[in-house]
């Protein structure tokens, strides 16, 4: 019987032990400011790189648009400062125009390549017809 009771007594203390720790609080979590994000509009569709648009630069890493605010250096050496001005790794600057684009690994498009990159891209795309005659292999 004493048996019985002290092994009785014992599990209800462990019990109330486990009941006791299971009621602790945990700390409140501390409110945090969400990062200010800037959205690229009318059809600008960038992976990550540097943009210059309505006379900002703007630099997309990850997802994430945020405007230029101080001088970024790339990982080949080119330098972009937030007038829009960039220092290639060679040495050469240039200074990007609305619209110019310049991925983080320094390659830079600018928009008469991409208007050059379009009209190649339709006039392949009708097959040759139009102002503009290609060469057709054989």
């Amino acid at each position: 019987m004493k048996l019985r009771f002290s092994l009785v007594l014992t599990a209800v203390l462990t019990l109330a032990g486990v009941a006791a720790q299971a009621q602790t609080k945990v700390a409140p979590r501390r409110a945090v400011a969400p990062k200010e994000k800037v959205v690229v509009r009318e059809g600008v569709t960038m992976k990550d790189g540097v943009v210059m648009r309505e006379g900002k630069v703007l630099v997309t890493r990850q997802g994430l648009t945020a405007p230029l605010t101080e001088p970024t250096t790339l990982t080949n050496g080119t330098k972009i400062m937030a007038d829009g001005s960039v220092t290639m790794a060679d040495g050469s600057t240039v200074v990007l125009k609305e619209g110019d684009m310049l991925s983080l690994s320094g390659r830079l498009t600018t928009m008469a390549m991409k208007a050059e990159q379009d009209s190649l891209m339709a006039a392949a795309k009708n097959g040759g017809k139009g102002k503009m005659k290609m060469k057709r292999k054989n």
